[in-house]
């Protein structure tokens, strides 16, 4: 069905200087697995299927998961207050988990381009960083409204710690990676050497520069992991497999829980899209992530039962864009 369209899309991600790694999949049959152009430009070191890059919001979906996995265990529950985990947080009787993980909870969010200096000099970093935004007025009633939220994501991954006695990357690691084998998947932390991580580019007037420096903590359970998009094939069978979740938990997080326009809904950690795609109506569940040195996307076609999944360490909004829409034509036309 999809395998002679295959050469089709490397052709294109060829012709239109694609950089990163893509693969598409049908059911359990990976079609395409394959990098393009460099991890690093300035040693002409050549991009490879286990480079580790970032994935940005993709993250979401990974803390949504790790989410749902202590409400199965009774350890959380949808209903319980962000009051009870951090009693000083204004207004914490009032927002929810369920409200982080939907971003109806009205949390200011807090801006990337923002000076972290102090946070990152600070004797507890989480702490000086929910500073930034926790005394900032809501922006709306929790529970009333959308906004897309970092903040609320990252208070999330607080909350797993804080419930677990684990860090988040070693909860992530137990529950998550090493079960689901995911073995090149993990915080973009900028200290320790992680071998086989690429370097991170930006566009300035039309051309590659080197990204700026980002601590990723920042981001933490928001957008702050690296992955591969073999691991991440993984990630997605293992969730349609029911193997780090229940298949009652897997089909809460694919419900559609607030209204983001006519023809999305947000559920936990996952967009939820139903439209006319390629001249059919289908669905499309899938999340997206950008930021420094990263684009990505995660998407999946369940009448299909496809999986794309593209990475680039160069954030380039245009370029991404382009090769994912033109990638949707040729696969799905």
């Amino acid at each position: 069905m999809f395998e002679n369209k295959i050469n089709l899309v490397d052709q294109m991600l060829v012709n239109t200087k694609f950089n990163g790694t893509v693969l598409i999949a049908h059911q359990s049959d990976i079609l395409l697995s394959k990098a393009y152009g460099f991890a690093d430009f300035e040693l002409d070191v050549p991009m490879q299927v286990q480079t580790k890059l970032r994935i940005a919001s993709i993250t979401k979906m990974i803390t949504a998961v790790a989410i749902l996995q202590l409400i199965e265990k009774k350890t959380l529950n949808l209903e319980d207050r962000l009051i009870q985990f951090f009693p000083d947080y204004p207004n914490g009787e009032q927002i929810t988990i369920y409200q982080l993980l939907t971003h109806t909870s009205g949390i200011s969010n807090f801006e990337l381009e923002a000076d972290f200096y102090e946070v990152e000099h600070a004797t507890s970093f989480s702490e000086k960083l929910i500073d930034l935004f926790k005394h900032e007025p809501l922006r709306f009633t929790p529970g009333t409204d959308y906004e897309y939220s970092v903040s609320g994501y990252l208070l999330l991954s607080y909350i797993i710690e804080k419930v677990t006695g684990f860090t988040y990357e070693q909860y992530l690691k137990k529950h998550i990676f090493e079960p689901l084998k995911m073995g090149n998947s993990g915080l973009d932390f900028y200290r320790p050497i992680i071998k086989g991580r690429a370097k991170t580019y930006e566009v300035e007037k039309g051309q590659i520069r080197n990204g700026d420096f980002f601590d990723m903590r920042i981001a933490g359970g928001g957008g702050g992991l690296y992955s591969t998009a073999e691991d991440l094939f993984l990630f997605q069978r293992g969730l349609l497999n029911h193997q780090i979740l229940t298949k009652e938990s897997f089909d809460l997080m694919n419900t559609n829980q607030v209204v983001i326009n006519e023809q999305t809904h947000y559920g936990f950690g996952l967009f939820l899209a139903q439209a006319e795609i390629c001249g059919k109506d289908r669905h499309k569940n899938y999340h997206t992530g950008g930021g420094p040195g990263v684009r990505s996307i995660l998407a999946y076609y369940p009448e299909d039962e496809l999986l794309c999944i593209i990475i680039t360490n160069i954030n380039d909004r245009n370029n991404f864009n382009d090769a994912h829409s033109k990638m949707e034509d040729i696969l799905l036309s």
